[in-house]
């Protein structure tokens, strides 16, 4: 089952492609179930990687797969497997073929970088709705500033002439809510844009 803080298809895209592009090496990281998400050969996506299958399941954390070993696993070649976990869960397996011996450093510093990018969009995601939550909050504050205004617009009608000066602190306050709804709206928009 998919979690929010499983490995996404795009990120999986961007690590295959930088790895595969910088070693010369296919480059699989598979999801959950062991099932290929992004690779450098196109026709392994969903496919089932039974390495990475066995590593997702907790089986074991890393495999080192030799011609030997791959000729008995399905669709797995020789190389380097091992799981990328973040928030205490396997979000992914990163797979490089080759020896392993010279692939497995490379696989751990992919690791690290699907980490550190896995955090940093979990701090822009709390970003964001920290923004959020404070725009619902600064559009309700404007929203009842509009009523407030408006309910003292109506008790100053009703005392007529001696209501002037309160008439234009109502006024000022009906301006400065449009203008927050305004700048609210101004910032959603900012924020979907990203």
């Amino acid at each position: 089952m998919a979690h929010e803080d499983d490995l996404n298809a795009e990120l999986a895209r961007r690590v295959v492609q930088l790895v595969g592009e910088a070693t010369g090496h296919n480059v699989n990281v598979m999801g959950q179930g062991g099932v290929i998400i992004a690779s450098t050969d196109p026709a392994r996506v969903g496919t089932i990687h039974d390495g990475a299958r066995r590593i997702m399941a907790g089986e074991v954390d890393e495999i080192a797969v030799t011609p030997e070993m791959a000729a008995g696993m399905a669709g797995t070649k020789a190389g380097y497997n091992g799981v990328i976990t973040w928030n205490e869960r396997r979000v992914a397996c990163i797979g490089i073929s080759g020896d392993p011996s010279m692939v497995k450093p490379v696989q751990k510093m992919a690791e690290i970088v699907v980490r550190e990018e896995l955090d940093r969009l979990a701090a822009r995601r709390r970003e964001q709705e920290f923004i959020s939550s404070m725009d619902a909050e600064i559009a309700d504050i404007a929203e009842r500033m509009m009523v407030l205004s408006l309910n003292g617009s109506i008790q100053a009608a009703r005392v007529g002439a001696a209501g002037r000066g309160f008439k234009i602190v109502v006024q000022e306050m009906r301006s400065l809510a449009a203008q927050i709804q305004e700048k609210v709206r101004r910032l959603d928009e900012a924020a979907r844009e990203d």
